[in-house]
């Protein structure tokens, strides 16, 4: 990284280096440009832009088309503009993402602009230097806005139309490695245009070079200017430092309330093993471990301990999320304020899940304990950047994640299935298990065969319990008493192979569009409002949702059929709301016929188990980590109480929920 003395002459030097190659998406400039849209590193399309000017109006075009897991992502949007720069119109229309869709038209007057969201028009207020935008907007619409909003400062604040505001503050500026040479950019973090903070780069006279953030399917998302290509491991190792370095400041926010020696007292305490609770208990929690444990009939509070009073309340094992992808820094904050105090990383870049980790740790930053899966796909076209197409790179991949600290590796849907045996075959040798989707040409029977010990997502399970309908026609419900269904049961208990059905992330991909995302999930309606949107956009056609969802309900019982049969059912979410959708996932299971206690277990002890670490974890015992929930409800009573986190202990340390909802971009 450069000092910032050098910034004037390098930004000087950047600028000529820049001119003929790369275009400019503001206000003056060339004609037309190019960036390249990564996601998780890995190149799936571009955007592309085009100035055209006409009197003293100016247009900007910009068309952003990706191809992502076999969904084509389209999206064009037109600014009008004075010459000054200041916005007239802007008209945006397509997806943001394979999840989300936008249909947005601004026009702006004096002290009012029209707005056109989904065929509903209103008017809304607006004076000043007001910008009209929309959430995870394309690189050159959001160049535009930042040239528009800085003038000559270095960082700046610009008011958004329909609402909201964007903020882009300076943070430094960094010297590159060019193709004719040192280059320099500068570098900002942004807030208000997407969930939490987003990195840049762009040089002195304000065109971005680069962009690093969360997209709107919470994925990890990339765009770069042509010719510049060659730094996105820069540019995606400089958003990670960044990013980690802002979760530790906002932990100052959010400073746990107790640490080291204290008792809680006064609670029901559910151990998770299903005994019977104990009224009135006590936990003396020590050097993050439970010294002592009980009702306060026996176990003495040593005069002089701190003492954390939770009469009325209940303490369970802390909740773990067997499926996640913390591909942005605010998602181990919202976590751990919804009572996750470990969690497991099923896919991301692995600069970013493992400077994660290994932050959490270390305690400079809040959040559950981070057990990571290594994600492997096929070459040339998979998920990510890290691809095998032969023996030896699978290999290769495997002893990779091993050597950095991964528990498994996470096997993807383009994997070659004759590489599926390779990989478990190795991971198995390192002592890692193996987890993941089914990779095309394999079903869920083959896939085990193969050595995989997990299945990620039960969709993957169902066509081996009862074969799917002819297209077109309705999933029955499952008939649990044919042979099919039976010896695909007996199969998976057989080989105890582990299950997250990550029912949350169906739901979400099966309700109507038109419906607010809150009818489903109350967490939905606490979230900021650049994720509430795009939350709201997900989903399914309103003509189309009812009957996936009848078709979710007939399925979900196979979930029940198979914990009771043996089969270890793990809880994951698979993003969904950050935080909350863990006790969707709870919420659902028990709608499915599962106990409250069996649910709560499929988000403690059992994954414990399954992860190997039972001994220290996933149940509330003397010498165990303190890893706790205190809630102000009875889960056992009410599955849904596990919603009204009270306090969340990770390893010892005492977190009040408000503070990290907040750090995450949450209303409490």
């Amino acid at each position: 990284m450069s000092a910032c003395i050098r910034s004037v002459l390098l930004a000087v030097v950047v600028a000529g280096a820049l001119t003929p190659a790369t275009p400019l998406g503001g206000q003056s400039g060339p004609d037309s440009g190019r960036f390249t849209i990564y996601k998780l590193q890995h190149a799936v399309g571009a955007e592309t832009w085009s100035h055209t000017t006409t009197g003293e109006l100016r247009e900007l075009k910009v068309a952003w088309a990706f191809r992502y897991l076999g969904s084509n992502v389209r999206l064009n949007v037109t600014l009008s503009s004075a010459a000054d720069g200041a916005p007239r119109q802007l008209e945006a229309h397509g997806q943001t993402s394979t999840l989300t869709d936008v249909d947005l038209s601004i026009a702006l007057a004096p002290d009012s602009a029209v707005v056109v969201e989904r065929g509903t028009r209103r008017v809304v207020p607006s004076s000043g230097r007001a910008f009209p935008m929309i959430y995870y907007p394309p690189v050159a619409l959001e160049e535009a806005l930042f040239r528009y909003c800085r003038g000559g400062s270095p960082s700046c604040t610009a008011r958004l139309l329909p609402g909201g505001q964007a903020t882009f503050t300076y943070r430094g500026t960094d010297t590159l490695p060019g193709p004719d040479g040192a280059i320099a950019l500068r570098r900002y973090a942004v807030d208000g245009l997407l969930w939490g903070k987003q990195s840049i780069w762009a040089t002195g006279d304000g065109r971005i070079v680069a962009v690093v953030n969360g997209d709107a399917e919470l994925d990890r998302f990339e765009a770069v200017r042509t010719g510049y290509e060659h730094l996105l491991g820069e540019f995606v190792r400089g958003a990670v430092r960044d990013g980690i370095a802002d979760l530790a400041a906002a932990a100052a926010a959010a400073p746990p309330k107790r640490t080291g020696a204290y008792a809680i007292v006064g609670a029901r305490i559910i151990d998770g093993t299903g005994a019977t609770p104990i009224d009135n208990g006590v936990i003396i929690v020590r050097d993050g471990r439970i010294e002592a444990m009980g009702p306060a009939t026996t176990v003495r509070v040593p005069a002089g301990l701190p003492r954390e009073d939770a009469r009325g309340k209940t303490i369970i094992p802390g909740l773990w999320d067997m499926h996640v992808h913390f591909e942005q820094v605010e998602w181990p904050a919202a976590q751990l304020a919804a009572g996750v105090t470990t969690a497991r990383d099923v896919g991301n870049e692995f600069e970013l899940a493992t400077g994660l980790r290994d932050a959490i740790a270390e305690g400079r930053v809040p959040g559950p304990r981070l057990l990571l899966a290594g994600l492997i796909d096929g070459a040339p076209d998979g998920l990510g950047t890290i691809l095998a197409a032969t023996l030896d790179e699978a290999r290769s991949i495997v002893q990779r994640y091993h050597a950095a600290g991964h528990q498994q590796i996470k096997i993807y849907g383009s994997l070659p299935p004759a590489l599926v045996p390779v990989v478990t075959a190795e991971a198995h040798r390192l002592g890692m298990t193996v987890t993941g989707h089914v990779p095309q040409g394999m079903n869920a029977r083959q896939f085990v065969e193969a050595g995989a010990d997990q299945i990620n997502h039960f969709g993957y399970v169902l066509p081996i319990v009862v074969p799917p309908p002819p297209p077109g026609q309705p999933r029955p419900p499952i008939d649990f008493t044919t042979t099919t269904a039976k010896d695909a049961i007996a199969f998976f208990m057989a080989h105890g192979t582990v299950v997250d059905p990550t029912l949350a992330r169906s739901e979400q991909n099966s309700h109507p569009k038109d419906t607010a995302f809150s009818v489903f999930e109350p967490g939905a309606s606490h979230a900021p409002p650049e994720l509430l949107e795009v939350l709201n956009a997900s989903g399914t056609r309103s003509d189309v949702a009812p009957a996936r969802m009848a078709s979710l309900a007939r399925s979900m019982p196979l979930v029940v059929a198979l914990m009771r049969a043996g089969v270890p059912i793990v809880a994951g979410t698979d993003l969904v709301v950050p935080g909350h959708s863990i006790a969707r996932e709870l919420e659902l299971y028990v709608r499915a016929g599962m106990t409250p206690i069996e649910a709560l277990q499929a988000a403690t002890i059992v994954p414990a188990r399954v992860m190997g670490l039972d001994r220290e974890s996933g149940s509330l015992a003397v010498g165990k980590r303190a890893d706790l929930v205190i809630l102000d409800g009875n889960p056992l009573d009410d599955i849904s109480q596990v919603r009204r986190v009270h306090a969340v202990v990770a390893a010892g340390r005492m977190f009040l929920p408000a503070p990290l909802w907040k750090t995450a971009g949450f209303t409490p």
